[in-house]
């Protein structure tokens, strides 16, 4: 924690943006909790399984929708600030909504038009249209509340950016306690809170941006933007579609390999250790626009140093939550689910470890893409992605499964470590970050 103070000054913008981002991850990370414990006891452990596949699928729709902008908003647009150019600034923003739109559209119309094949990848299970379109639905509310955290994290505005979060999730937490056992009731609730509570908080920021632009920009202006912003996005699409299917793929090869009671199981293992990666990613947040404005000022040493010493914090914090949760596995699991999930313990202690390699990536992975337009991260990605596919292929119990998954994330950290303390360098050393 003094490492911690001595790096970020609390009376100083960066200082009083960190404090106010942990706070509000832990809060959010309480309320997570809460809902996970809720809807695992209301749901039962099958339909729990299948609530659990619904909402990696949905993150993994929702990222293509969002068309790699998540990444691409708060590098570009705290980019362009930081060099005084507003007017460019919000033609990023206004370029990046146009963008999402346009795929979103075409996201939807291919789920439409391809239903029938992809219904049993996405819910589960084949002959409920109702629950594909809801998730359709969801999956977008997903990418819309996404947008707005990316906007305001730009902009700089991470007070917004956090009660924004912690208003939605609040919404979520609350909605749970009306919506009975039905899945269908629990995501489309969501979706429709979701979607006019971002709205209305947008609002606001979004005609401000509109008013200012509309005597400034001109369509030349966006068509530069859209071009700037295609080529980032696009590949950072692609690796935000891995990373979403990290967590997808698993589930839906332990659905058809082993069902949905053992996928039930699995998904508890990355659940618990999700609910605690939030914790080291949310320093991330406030990081690719702090590390975006230092490239324009051209301060790579602060960069360097400042990461290089969050390094060693992250692994010692992500070592202990993760012995703590192996000595405690029992407890912890009834505390956040019931005694109905204490078979899912042996996986647990393997999956647990993920966290680990989870903080090193989410430490490194937005200083990375603020460095430099190259697509290190989405590379890693598929690298990573390709050693699961392939270990998977060889796993025939669940156990193996476990472990296959926990190897791939590995794999993921150390190249990450392997880009910012090789290959960075090197970009730095030939003067070729933009």
């Amino acid at each position: 924690m003094k490492r911690l103070t001595r790096m970020f000054d609390i009376k100083s913008k960066l200082g009083k943006d960190v404090i106010v981002t942990f706070v509000a991850q832990a809060l959010i990370m309480v309320t997570f909790f809460i809902v996970n414990k809720v809807l695992s006891n209301t749901l039962g452990v099958e339909l729990y399984g299948q609530y659990s596949l619904i909402k990696k699928n949905s993150a993994v729709i929702s990222m293509v929708m969002l068309a790699g902008m998540g990444i691409a908003i708060p590098r570009f647009v705290a980019f362009y600030k930081a060099k005084a150019n507003n007017t460019k600034a919000n033609s990023i923003v206004i370029s990046s909504l146009i963008i999402v739109l346009l795929v979103t559209v075409l996201t939807i119309t291919f789920a439409f038009v391809f239903n029938n094949q992809l219904e049993t990848i996405v819910i589960g299970i084949s002959g409920d249209l109702k629950l594909y379109y809801v998730t359709l639905i969801y999956s977008f509310s997903i990418c819309i509340c996404a947008f707005m955290y990316s906007f305001y994290r730009g902009n700089g505005d991470f007070l917004k950016f956090n009660i924004s979060q912690i208003v939605i999730q609040v919404l979520i937490l609350v909605s749970c306690f009306f919506v009975n056992k039905q899945l269908i009731n629990v995501l489309l609730f969501w979706s429709v809170l979701t979607i006019v509570a971002t709205v209305i908080i947008v609002y606001k920021d979004f005609v401000c941006v509109f008013n200012e632009s509309r005597q400034q920009l001109k369509l030349v202006d966006l068509k530069d933007s859209m071009i700037e912003l295609l080529p980032f996005g696009t590949t950072r699409l692609i690796g935000d579609f891995v990373l979403f299917s990290f967590n997808a793929l698993p589930l839906i090869f332990s659905n058809s390999e082993f069902g949905i009671r053992q996928t039930a199981f699995f998904s508890v293992g990355i659940m618990i250790a999700n609910m605690i990666t939030p914790l080291f990613g949310f320093l991330g947040m406030v990081l690719l626009p702090y590390v975006s404005e230092q490239v324009a000022a051209e301060n790579h040493q602060k960069i360097k140093s400042s990461v290089n010493r969050l390094m060693g914090i992250y692994v010692v914090l992500s070592v202990i939550m993760t012995l703590f949760v192996i000595f405690f596995a029992d407890f912890v699991i009834q505390l956040l689910f019931s005694v109905d999930y204490i078979e899912s313990r042996d996986i647990v202690i393997v999956l647990i470890w993920t966290i680990v390699a989870q903080a090193v990536y989410l430490l490194l992975r937005n200083p990375i893409d603020a460095i430099s337009k190259f697509p290190l991260n989405t590379i890693n990605l598929i690298l990573s992605f390709i050693v699961m596919l392939v270990l998977f292929i060889f796993s025939d119990t669940l156990i193996q499964l476990t472990y296959s998954f926990l190897a791939a994330n590995f794999v993921l950290a150390f190249l990450s470590v392997v880009s910012w303390y090789i290959i960075y360098p090197k970009f730095f050393q030939r003067k070729i970050i933009k």
